[in-house]
């Protein structure tokens, strides 16, 4: 897998307990301005996406779309992740550029 990189990290962040999962929790923390990167997994639907993109831009945060939700849950330790939410900045960093380096991305 190309990423793997990627989502290694996210593996990390989630023991680091820097990362919110569920779309309820992830929306509440864009809101609050905890959340640095949100990420969607590729398989939700067009008005999930549309909604977290719109939130994300409103707020000024990075969206990030990829994965299906069993490897978004898999690298979490979950059965599937839909909606993350990273919220610690240096990990943010951390995987905004790793993401941005395997995806070819800013």
């Amino acid at each position: 897998m190309e990423n793997e990189k990627f989502f290694r990290m996210l593996g990390l962040a989630t023991k680091m307990r820097g990362i919110v999962f569920g779309e309820g929790a992830v929306r509440d923390s864009i809101k609050s301005r905890r959340a640095e990167i949100v990420i969607v997994s590729e398989d939700v639907s067009d008005n999930t996406k549309k909604r977290f993109k719109n939130s994300c831009d409103f707020y000024e945060k990075k969206l990030i779309i990829c994965g299906d939700r069993c490897i978004l849950g898999k690298y979490t330790g979950r059965d599937f992740a839909v909606v993350i939410a990273v919220t610690d900045k240096n990990i943010a960093k951390s995987i905004n550029d790793i993401f941005s380096e395997e995806m070819g991305t800013v």
